[in-house]
């Protein structure tokens, strides 16, 4: 039976760090011309968002071969190495469960693929994030909560919001206490990674992430 596949989680696509990452999760595949499934889900719908996602992917994975899922199962299948974009959070993760495409990446990761996910991307790869209300005014308690990919089962991620304090994670924190639910919560800041590695252990890349618990 075949290992779950390694997690790579990037905080901020701006700081240096997603490039040597991507290098890291490439050379670990030992491949020649790899595959690369990429899911931009959380920027679906926002044309400049995916302009500036999908040209930057090339220069990230250089030698592979780059394969949008959009919605189209068999790219998973065929992918040495799955990566999730940056964007909106709560959009992808909605846009993924509707899609059946957040089944197809538990089912990949399960059978041994790699998952890689850089800002809301790294949040995707956790179990829950937030539903946000419309109106900017509402308090807090007005959010609920939207699940996630659940490749890294068990954690909640926030990344690079150290500036505010995580108040967005505190959120989380609070939503998941009152359903009675438990998830490690980490906050990923600027300059810092995750791998959660086959064995299920976890290694801090950069700056250590912020843990509640």
């Amino acid at each position: 039976m075949s290992q779950r596949g390694p997690s790579y989680l990037v905080a901020s696509g701006q700081d240096g760090l997603l490039a040597p990452m991507a290098k890291r999760a490439l050379d670990a595949l030992g491949k020649a011309k790899p595959r690369v499934a990429v899911t931009y889900a959380p920027v679906e719908g926002d044309a400049q968002g995916m302009r500036f996602m999908s040209r930057r992917m090339p220069g990230l994975f250089p030698g592979a071969t780059l394969e949008a899922i959009e919605h189209d199962r068999s790219v998973v299948d065929r992918a040495d190495l799955v990566f999730v974009s940056g964007g909106d959070p709560t959009h992808g993760a909605k846009v993924l469960a509707h899609s059946g495409a957040a089944g197809w990446l538990r089912e990949a990761s399960a059978r041994g693929v790699p998952m890689m996910g850089v800002s809301a991307g790294a949040i995707i790869l956790g179990d829950w994030w937030v539903d946000w209300p419309e109106d900017e005014d509402a308090p807090p308690e007005a959010a609920s909560l939207v699940p996630c990919a659940g490749i890294v089962a068990g954690h909640v991620f926030d990344t690079h919001d150290e500036a505010d304090g995580w108040e967005e994670l505190h959120v989380v924190a609070e939503l998941l206490r009152k359903k009675g639910l438990r998830s490690r919560l980490l906050g990923i800041p600027t300059a810092g990674a995750l791998v959660f590695r086959a064995d299920g252990g976890m290694e801090v890349v950069g700056i250590p992430p912020l843990d509640l618990g």
